[in-house]
């Protein structure tokens, strides 16, 4: 740009000195190209629209189709378009697609690539970085960004093929004295009909026996609601070894949990974890409450997708002030990596509340054997997860 107008300068200083009329017819057509070049450039280049078309959400190994098309609103064609994609680095390499384009007027054109789920996680797809100018060099750095799109890969679900827990495991409905709904299922005895029973539980043989109208009692239970209690404190998984790994195990221990439970099982679910959230940019708390269903699946997989390991998360803590909100009987599934003192008081407080905590050891250091028998001791379960494998048959350490 300043080699050309010292160009244009140099070229009107000649034609005034010699006073030629071809320098001036050239000085003119040149001054003339660059002003069309000028405003040509920059309005064909806020003419263009873009759209990007991709599936938000995948799973681990899936591949996630991009199609990006460019599309030219005026009647001006474009000489030249470099089309510049960022693209994360975990889904594929080189981390950027470009591509040198020319469209004409009311052209458009469509760029398509491929990004393999590799891991899980939370990706911006983007910013796409627009470049043009004219044919001749004079406008080359004219640029218009297009936003971001955010794509969520779900951590990996190993199907549990079978879920080896105790007697007190959520596969249980629990007795309890309080008759928060009656079990048709589960019948004790009778006993004389007094108003308002209902008529549909009038035990009829055995009121014809016994010339008495008699209704079934039922045994009281509550259903069993569950609750994933994960830990994402890198410092309670940095002590044994590769801690990014651990948790990222972890994430798998508790999403093939959920599937299983919600899916499988049909049991009311909940999550709760601390973790930094690449989304907001910031360590926040994640907490959904217990509930059935394929959505309450789906958001849990979503916070496990997108959940990072934090520091100065006080686990104990935050399980301690959940608990009070959960119903009494409800299993907490505890998944952390090592068994402290503080630890086990904790779980040992919650059994006693009338909840039932089952702890989960994601990669524990054999030298704590002496521990993993003090919480046995306790009649408290404990697993423990060292492989992906060991997910497939659930079974007590």
């Amino acid at each position: 740009m300043g080699n050309f107008i010292i160009f244009i300068l140099a070229l009107f200083a000649l034609a005034a000195l010699l006073r030629i009329d071809f320098f001036f017819s050239i000085l003119y057509l040149f001054v003339g190209v660059y002003v069309v070049a000028h405003f040509w450039s920059r309005r064909v280049l806020r003419q263009i629209h873009i759209s990007r078309s991709l599936t938000q959400r995948a799973f681990l190994g899936d591949h996630v189709s991009v199609t990006l098309t460019v599309e030219n609103l005026s009647r001006l064609p474009i000489p030249w378009l470099l089309l510049n994609e960022s693209l994360p680095v975990a889904l594929t390499s080189p981390p950027f697609r470009q591509e040198v384009i020319t469209l004409g007027g009311k052209a458009s054109y469509q760029l398509q690539y491929t990004l393999l789920a590799r891991q899980r996680g939370y990706y911006l797809v983007g910013p796409l970085l627009l470049q043009t100018g004219d044919l001749l060099g004079f406008k080359r750095q004219l640029t218009r960004s297009f936003e971001s799109d955010y794509l969520i890969i779900y951590p990996k679900i190993v199907p549990i093929a079978r879920l080896g827990l105790p007697t007190h495991s959520p596969q249980v409905t629990l007795p309890t004295p309080l008759p928060l709904f009656q079990d048709p299922a589960r019948i004790t005895g009778v006993h004389p009909y007094n108003p308002g029973d209902n008529p549909r539980h009038i035990h009829w043989p055995a009121s014809a026996a016994t010339g008495e109208v008699l209704v079934k009692q039922f045994q009281p239970a509550i259903a069993r609601d569950n609750a994933i209690f994960l830990n994402m404190d890198r410092a309670d998984y940095a002590p044994y070894g590769y801690p990014d790994s651990a948790i990222e195990l972890a994430i798998t221990v508790a999403a093939s949990l959920a599937s299983h439970m919600l899916g499988f099982e049909k049991l009311p679910v909940g999550l709760a974890t601390t973790a930094f959230d690449p989304l907001s940019q910031e360590q926040r708390s994640f907490s959904l409450p217990p509930r059935k269903g394929r959505g309450q699946l789906m958001q849990i997989l979503e916070v496990l997708a997108r959940v990072q390991a934090a520091t100065d998360v006080q686990f104990l803590d935050r399980l301690r002030r959940e608990a009070v909100h959960l119903s009494w009987g409800t299993t907490l599934m505890v998944i952390t990596s090592g068994e402290s003192e503080e630890l086990l008081e904790t779980l040992l407080l919650l059994k006693k509340s009338g909840f039932q905590p089952t702890l989960v050891l994601v990669q524990p250091p054999g030298r704590l054997q002496t521990r993993l028998e003090r919480v046995q001791n306790l009649n408290l379960p404990v697993y423990r997860i060292q492989r992906e494998k060991e997910i497939e048959v659930w079974a007590a350490a």
